[in-house]
């Protein structure tokens, strides 16, 4: 995630005024490597984050620029910071705006200036490694393209980020491209090249997109000269137009063939159906898992039954009996005594 060059003032006097000077090896900044120290600079932004978490993304960085250099013609001659911000209520106010909700880190081109909340990175379950990579990624096509890093579009510069870093942002996926591209609601790139839809689905979309179709052009036609069309850019020549001469194809047959392969060759359709079946099996598993509730229920409600008719002959049964046993009582009662007065006359 990127954002377009803002006032260094704001930046250093009303946010981070407290920012070590722009020389790597001073200040709280501490060096990864010799050679890495003399571009890059890890240093607490805001609030408290641990050594280790320090440590961790000083590897990190080391890793990245070790991975990153030679894809961009060597290591990047202008100095960088990468900000370690302990959660996002800490952040400055002069960039908190720019962080959005789903994402844990942004960089600010022209500014030289990585920014990454160690909160959100947990909050997410962000990769580490990629979160410093996506990010690398949008400083170093800043630095490759200067002095027109700026009309690098939005959609390459985060499509690259993806492709690069082996992870999306979002939980952008190409499986949800595959029912817009049948009913051609994909997102115009041109609509894409300054920035992105603000609300999260139309968002999420966006960087899905722009992994998607980076990515096949990465594979399809090979990083340089996607990099070429992006040094040759310029205010008379558009990154587009630059990637139109490299690759000999125009903008609409690049596009075409790239839903051609969405649709074709990326397996996205197979993985969408084997969602929808297994979707469907359970809406079809549904009517019988019902009918074996309502059974279930039945049988119950019959045994439920069946044991008050137990209850009640039992409880019949024992009033009975206990009837019985007055009766008896009675009629013992009722049997006079042998010795009790005259025999009765004889009969005649």
């Amino acid at each position: 995630m990127f954002l377009p060059l803002i006032s260094v003032l704001v930046l250093l006097v009303a946010g981070l005024g407290g920012l070590p000077p722009q020389d790597p090896g001073t200040g709280s900044a501490s060096a990864t490597t010799a050679s890495d120290a003399k571009v890059a600079s890890i240093v607490v932004g805001s609030g408290t984050v641990e050594k280790a978490l320090m440590d961790r993304f000083e590897a990190e960085v080391r890793a990245g620029l070790e991975v990153l250099a030679p894809v961009f013609g060597g290591r990047p001659k202008q100095p960088f910071f990468v900000f370690l911000h302990e959660d996002r209520d800490g952040l400055p106010a002069a960039i908190a705006p720019h962080l959005h909700e789903d994402s844990p880190a942004f960089a600010l081109l022209g500014q030289h200036q990585i920014h990454i909340v160690v909160g959100e990175v947990r909050r997410l379950g962000s990769n580490v490694r990629g979160v410093v990579v996506h990010e690398l990624v949008h400083e170093l096509l800043h630095q490759y393209a200067e002095p027109h890093g700026r009309l690098i579009p939005r959609w390459f510069h985060e499509g690259l980020a993806q492709h690069l870093a082996g992870d999306t942002y979002l939980g952008a996926r190409e499986d949800d491209l595959v029912w817009r591209v049948g009913t051609r609601r994909l997102l115009p790139f041109g609509d894409l090249r300054e920035s992105f839809p603000r609300d999260s689905d139309r968002l999420r979309v966006a960087y899905a997109q722009s992994y998607s179709y980076v990515s096949w052009l990465a594979n399809e036609f090979g990083l340089e000269p996607l990099l070429r069309a992006a040094r040759a850019a310029d205010r008379r020549t558009s990154f587009e137009a630059a990637l139109v001469g490299r690759l000999d194809r125009t903008s609409l047959e690049l596009e075409e063939a790239w839903e051609r392969h969405l649709l074709h060759g990326s397996g996205a359709p197979w993985r969408v159906l084997l969602d929808s079946c297994f979707s469907l099996s359970l809406l079809a598993v549904l009517p019988l898992l019902v009918m074996a509730l309502m059974r279930r229920l039945q049988a119950e409600e019959r045994a439920a039954r069946r044991l008050a008719q137990l209850e009640q002959q039992a409880q019949a049964a024992a009033a009975a009996a206990a009837a019985a046993a007055q009766l008896d009582s009675a009629d013992a009662d009722a049997v006079p005594d042998s010795d009790g007065g005259p025999a009765p006359p004889p009969a005649i």
